[in-house]
């Protein structure tokens, strides 16, 4: 009986114990799948409220996460110039090491501030089917999922 009782009491204890490995580590940041299109630029003023709204109904900037290399990618076009760029994703939304580079043809009213954007983007945050990417004073980016 008391072999049976520690037998048993040793099998919860081993139990507990994987368990409690499992916890160890942190929580695995799950970034957000899919593509995502920007749609609009919100800009803010100088006492960092929303000012000015500006809307892409055919851009053709792309914002894609990959899970395994933690990065945050982005292609195409906002209206005339051609952009590519990388983040590193630090934590559960934070982004890092921006690059963003362009074409060299003549920008349209809004690609040079989108590129600034980009450039200063530090956070993002996904509800539902859209990705904003936020700067620190300036505004923020909003991409939304393609179909």
């Amino acid at each position: 009986m008391k072999i049976k009782f520690l037998a048993t009491l040793v099998v919860i204890a081993a139990a507990f114990t994987a368990c409690k490995k499992d916890n160890q580590n942190p929580e695995e940041t799950v970034l957000p799948t899919g593509k995502y299109r920007l749609v609009e630029m919100h800009e803010f003023n100088a006492q960092g409220k929303d000012s000015s709204t500006v809307e892409f109904p055919v851009s053709a900037l792309s914002l894609t996460f990959d899970q395994a290399t933690k990065t945050a990618n982005v292609s195409g076009k906002p209206e005339n110039i051609h952009l590519t760029g990388t983040y590193t994703v630090k934590g559960k939304d934070g982004l890092k090491d921006a690059k963003i580079s362009t074409s060299k043809i003549a920008p349209g009213e809004y690609d040079m501030k989108v590129v600034q954007f980009l450039e200063l983007g530090q956070q993002f945050e996904a509800k539902g089917g859209t990705v904003r990417i936020n700067t620190k004073d300036k505004g923020y980016l909003v991409f939304s999922m393609q179909k």
